[in-house]
């Protein structure tokens, strides 16, 4: 463990790292729990390890596409926040995608994710509004294609998902991806509109006295400057460095393929010969309802989501290891190393407050 001077680790990292670490153990709780579930009903508490997954062959395939993912993740980070004009090491953004995996994570509806990495790239002198609207940028372009793909499989393919063929499910989910790309619409385009309900939400504090006049207007000042900052980003990303903005979609499209491929190349290992549409549609399904998930991380949400679909795809004592491997590989291994990278990034900023003052 990394100390300081004194040969402690400083206190405001050590009540940060406690606080995400009891909200680690919960997400894992959840998870070890949803699990045990899994393994107790959908696969009948039976269980098949298979061989191949001890192989040499099979081990280094899989790293292979596990290094390849975190790449992606990064790549499109990247080149979101070079298409909007900033620059920041290659290095450094892959040390924040270790940090979005660990924190959304363990926050609920994966909210602090996206906040701790725009903490750390205004860190490295990019603007909050800015910063904002890269991060978003990059959540919006991967939530466009599973906000779009979702009700056309369910809708065409509903042999596949007789567990939702109802009406008013089908329309609620319908509802709510317009509603998400409507939101993002009303953020790209009509940003006056968000400023006026600001505004009025502000003066309404300042008229029931929870805020002062100045206080009101300083308030309404400095979110309106990152706002425009806000808007700016996206500005610049549609129209300043299209080639960048291009790169950006590809990396996106290669990150979401290499994500849903770790359900594909793990049932083949299994042995079946599912086909890959089948199992992408299924993959695109778990991870849209894993986006309204309250618990940290989708925590219980994901894992039983997946075993329920799943378990339609292979024999019962092959869920629990298919569910185990799958969130071992696209999460749990993220979120360790993520523990590691934001105690250190943690610890040098404290470090370099202590020698500023």
């Amino acid at each position: 463990m990394i100390k300081g001077e004194s040969g402690k680790t400083p206190a405001g990292v050590s009540k940060r790292i406690s606080g995400y670490l009891g909200l680690t153990a919960l997400f894992f709780a959840i998870s070890l729990v949803t699990l045990y579930f899994v393994h107790r009903f959908f696969s009948g508490g039976t269980i098949r390890i298979p061989e191949e997954f001890f192989s040499l062959p099979v081990f280094a395939g899989l790293v292979m596409l596990l290094v390849l993912y975190f790449l992606m993740d990064g790549l499109r980070l990247y080149s979101v926040i070079r298409a909007v004009g900033f620059r920041i090491s290659f290095t450094y953004i892959l040390r924040l995608v270790f940090v979005n995996i660990f924190i959304s994570n363990v926050t609920p509806l994966a909210i602090g994710g996206g906040c701790m990495q725009v903490f750390f790239m205004c860190r490295k002198g990019m603007p909050a509004g800015e910063a904002t609207a890269a991060t978003s940028i990059r959540t919006l372009l991967a939530a466009l294609v599973l906000f779009i793909l979702t009700p056309i499989i369910i809708w065409f393919e509903p042999q596949e998902f007789s567990m939702f063929f109802h009406p008013n499910i089908l329309y609620a989910i319908t509802v709510i991806s317009c509603l998400y790309l409507a939101f993002f619409w009303v953020v790209l385009f009509r940003i006056r509109l968000i400023k006026f309900l600001i505004f009025h939400v502000l003066y309404g504090l300042h008229t029931v006295k929870i805020l002062s006049r100045k206080r009101f207007r300083s308030v309404f000042v400095k979110i309106s400057r990152e706002l425009r900052s806000f808007s700016g980003g996206f500005i610049r990303f549609f129209q300043g460095s299209p080639g960048w903005a291009a790169l950006s979609v590809l990396f996106t499209a290669l990150f979401l393929l290499l994500l849903f491929s770790f359900s594909i190349v793990l049932i083949r290992i299994l042995g079946y010969s599912i086909p890959a549409l089948t199992i992408l549609a299924f993959q695109v399904v778990v991870t849209f309802f894993m986006y309204f998930a309250p618990t940290p991380g989708a925590a219980g949400i994901a894992e039983g989501g997946y075993g329920l679909l799943f378990a339609q795809l292979v024999r019962q004592n092959d869920i629990t290891m298919l569910t185990l491997l799958w969130r071992f590989l696209t999460i749990y291994i993220g979120v360790f190393i993520g523990i590691l990278i934001i105690y250190l990034e943690l610890y040098r900023g404290e470090k370099e407050k202590k020698h500023e003052t």
